[in-house]
């Protein structure tokens, strides 16, 4: 890649990262006076002094500081990028529908897309729907994730009959797997 590419990439990424950091930042900041997501009307004024005054003992301090030293280093890279003559000259209409007709910006936002759908739209059905076993609580989870997961090979795979059930099967044993090393095995709360 030549350089002038690769400092514009370094120019989009540093835009990126410094919003991120504003977002954990700002997240943080509320973690410090509610740290534990109580409902605002139900705090009292004593348990926000106390939040405050204990600042340093908050689960916040950690996500603060990383956000800081983040928007930093991002602050860097954006700086050495436009030293190095970069510049959003690049963003035209052409070239995004150059980019979008490639095959791995396709694939990007297709996985990006099935991942919102898995986050989104099945944890929350699958939550509220298939909760059929109280003692067993990753069913939802162990659902939702065969969805997922089978979806994503099936779209990704040759549509053949043998190949479609293949998936459907991998996709069962993995979030069988899963469900059971994590939620059963090591006890890890799935969501």
């Amino acid at each position: 890649m030549e350089k002038k590419t690769l400092r514009r990439t370094d120019l989009v990424f540093a835009v990126l990262l410094m919003l991120i950091s504003v977002y954990v930042f700002l997240t943080s900041i509320g973690l410090f006076i509610n740290p534990f997501g109580r409902n605002f009307a139900k705090l009292s004024g004593d348990m926000i002094k106390d939040n405050i005054v204990n600042w340093y003992l908050s689960p916040a301090l950690m996500p603060f500081l990383l956000s800081l030293v983040l928007f930093f280093c991002a602050l860097m890279l954006y700086r050495n990028a436009r030293k190095e003559g970069a510049g959003f000259d690049f963003i035209k209409w052409s070239k995004f529908v150059e980019l979008m007709k490639q095959r791995e910006t396709r694939s990007f936002f297709i996985v990006s897309l099935l991942l919102c759908l898995y986050i989104f739209v099945l944890m929350p059905l699958c939550r509220a729907y298939f909760n059929f076993f109280p003692a067993f609580q990753a069913f939802p989870f162990m659902i939702a994730t065969f969805l997922f997961l089978a979806l994503m090979m099936i779209t990704f795979n040759q549509k053949t009959v043998k190949k479609i059930l293949a998936s459907v099967l991998v996709a069962a044993c993995a979030a069988g797997l899963i469900t059971v090393g994590f939620g059963v095995l090591a006890m890890i709360p799935l969501p």
